[in-house]
């Protein structure tokens, strides 16, 4: 993985915050509902996704960065990495996000949704990985984003923080909410006021 210097983005390292908004971005950990099950024994797809604190409903405010599985033609698939804006309330309800792990603020003037994308670039992804390689990337990239200081040190493993999440979205699974249900990185529930898509 290069390092944020040798990209250019020394900015970001060692950058108070100066932004005084309320409704700074928040970086989560996401765990939506497979689409297809490559793995009996893990339930959810996890994401990395950022959002306002309150996304407007009819914008693509948000995005989503992960490791995607990409067609090839004969049966063949090809997993790489996918940094995109999305809008939250989108219509297809297999894709619905089940629940979130709020993992940090980010300060917009310090890291946008842009220059996140092009960072997470640098973290390596198995293309025949699975989505055991997927879960893997995920892992890798939170803890490129706390040595890299886009984020503040994490007191719990990536594994277990990611654990954790999966642990709160199986007891979440099945609630009919209007908002995602939300935890902090060792699975307490906190508020949301981020709108579930149907």
């Amino acid at each position: 993985m290069g390092s944020i210097t040798e990209m250019g983005f020394n900015n970001i390292r060692n950058r108070p915050p100066t932004s005084s908004k309320s409704n700074k971005h928040r970086l989560y950990l996401a765990f939506y509902h497979q689409t297809f099950e490559w793995d009996p024994s893990i339930r959810f797809r996890t994401a990395l996704l950022v959002t306002p604190k309150d996304p407007a409903s009819s914008k693509g405010q948000s995005w989503r960065y992960h490791v995607n599985e990409t067609f090839y033609g004969r049966g063949l698939y090809r997993w790489e990495y996918e940094g995109t804006q999305v809008n939250l309330l989108g219509s297809d309800p297999a894709r619905r996000l089940v629940a979130l792990v709020h993992l940090s603020k980010l300060d917009p003037e310090v890291v946008d949704e842009v220059v996140l994308a092009a960072l997470l670039r640098n973290v390596r992804v198995d293309p025949e990985g699975g989505d055991g390689g997927a879960r893997e990337w995920i892992r890798n990239a939170v803890r490129y984003l706390v040595e890299e200081e886009v984020i503040p040190p994490l007191p719990l493993r990536a594994q277990t923080i990611w654990q954790n999440g999966y642990e709160f979205a199986q007891r979440v699974e099945d609630r009919d909410e209007s908002t995602v249900p939300t935890c902090d990185i060792f699975g307490q529930r906190q508020k949301s006021n981020i709108l579930r898509g149907r």
